[in-house]
């Protein structure tokens, strides 16, 4: 049990670290072709006039503007969903661990029962902040349409 209790502590710290390092200088956005199809998302690296460059898992792309058909900004609710979930079965499940035990009283439970039902109660419980976190979130949209004119607007507001 031990071993898996700071297994997770592990898994966690790390992507925290990870997540710490992302770049954040430029904002992540995520591009709509003109069906309203996504087509990638990233985080800005350069705006020209002509193209946007983006850098995601799959290293650095380049779109032109012809095949843009609106740009939203900041991550999506359902990434809220799924980083709350995590945090809230994570850290539930780590402290209905640390509280089992096998002594006599009313309520007794094994280290292994108390990690899984803070699974099961964490998992929903963190959605449902990670939803309500979405609320606040102030994400923009730009429709470009492929059109210069609109473009222009996109890269004012951006930078701002």
């Amino acid at each position: 049990m031990k071993t898996l209790i700071f297994s997770l502590i592990i898994l966690f710290s790390s992507s925290f670290h990870t997540f710490a390092q992302t770049n954040n200088s430029q904002p992540f956005i995520r591009i709509y072709d003109l069906n309203g199809k996504k087509i990638n998302k990233g985080i800005v690296v350069s705006i020209t006039d002509t193209s946007l460059e983006l850098e995601n898992n799959k290293g650095i792309q380049q779109i032109e503007i012809v095949d843009i058909g609106s740009i939203k900004t900041k991550h999506s609710t359902g990434n809220n969903v799924l980083w709350g979930s995590s945090i809230g079965a994570g850290a539930l499940a780590i402290g209905g661990a640390a509280t089992g035990s096998q002594d006599g009283g009313f309520l007794v439970w094994t280290p292994a029962e108390g990690a899984a039902a803070g699974l099961v109660v964490g998992a929903p419980l963190g959605a449902g902040i990670g939803a309500l976190t979405s609320l606040f979130k102030k994400s923009d949209t730009y429709i470009i349409n492929g059109q210069a004119s609109n473009w222009d607007a996109f890269k004012e507001g951006i930078s701002n």
